[in-house]
């Protein structure tokens, strides 16, 4: 069993669902990329064909209320190899470029943890919507590993250098309200009014121009696009240089041992 995705559409927004098997967080992998990247071409081909011109929004999320998603599939772990872990960064890397490139707002709405790759999802993301119990962390340094999808450059974009760095240097997992004063996440509502603040900010997007508001995000995308290209070189590049330290690999098989107990 492992994480699907659910894509819905209603007159104001769409919503992309992560849904993990039951009592299981949800994971991401290659199907998983494919699933993501099916829905996200599904809303570019019906963006392409709207005549009103109205904007309108997605809100990307998870079915369960513990977690937002934790990263990777442990399952993958034991396949990363020099040879296999530059597509296996490609595949994040195209995949949350598209999510950013996405010509409407993108909201990512967190409950609970938001880790490693999760965390990476939800920085591709236009905002960060979260509610009290939302805990956040960009984790891989624990398993001798860097960020394989872009969260060395979408954390520091959000905190700034130094933020990032001792973020990711510690591994630390922060609460909502102090990923919010950091910048990490943009906004927290409490649990039981965050579907509604997200059904208000669909209706007031809803009001706007969808070609003047593709165009604003295409502008700041435009801009930032070499470096997003370079990273993802770098990213792979340093991918590689981890997946053959022997303290990686003792690292995963502790990870994956204790997953056993």
């Amino acid at each position: 069993m492992q994480t699907t995705v659910r894509l819905k559409e209603f007159e104001n927004r769409w919503e992309i669902t992560l849904i993990p098997p039951e009592g299981k967080p949800p994971t991401l992998d290659r199907e998983v990329m494919t699933q993501l990247q099916a829905a996200l071409a599904t809303i570019a081909k019906a963006l392409s064909k709207s005549e009103n011109g109205r904007c309108r929004l997605l809100v990307v999320q998870s079915a369960s209320e513990r977690y937002f998603c934790v990263g990777a599939n442990i399952g993958v772990l034991p396949t990363l190899s020099v040879e296999t872990i530059p597509q296996w960064n490609t595949w994040g890397h195209d995949t949350f470029n598209a999510l950013e490139d996405l010509p409407i707002p993108v909201v990512a709405k967190v409950r609970g943890y938001a880790l490693g790759g999760g965390l990476e999802l939800a920085m591709a993301c236009d905002l960060i919507v979260c509610d009290p119990t939302a805990k956040v962390g960009q984790v891989e340094a624990n398993l001798g590993l860097v960020p394989g999808w872009g969260g060395s450059h979408r954390l520091p974009k959000r905190i700034g250098e130094a933020g990032a760095k001792r973020l990711f240097f510690t591994g630390e997992i922060i609460a909502a309200r102090t990923a919010l004063s950091l910048g990490v996440i943009d906004e927290i509502r409490e649990r039981e009014d965050l579907d509604t603040y997200i059904e208000k900010f669909s209706n007031t997007v809803s009001l706007k121009s969808l070609v003047a508001v593709g165009g604003f995000k295409k502008i700041l995308n435009e801009a930032e696009r070499s470096a997003r290209d370079g990273n993802a070189l770098a990213e792979s590049a340093y991918s590689q240089d981890c997946i053959k330290s022997s303290d990686t690999r003792m690292r995963i098989r502790d990870f994956l041992d204790k997953g056993k107990n």
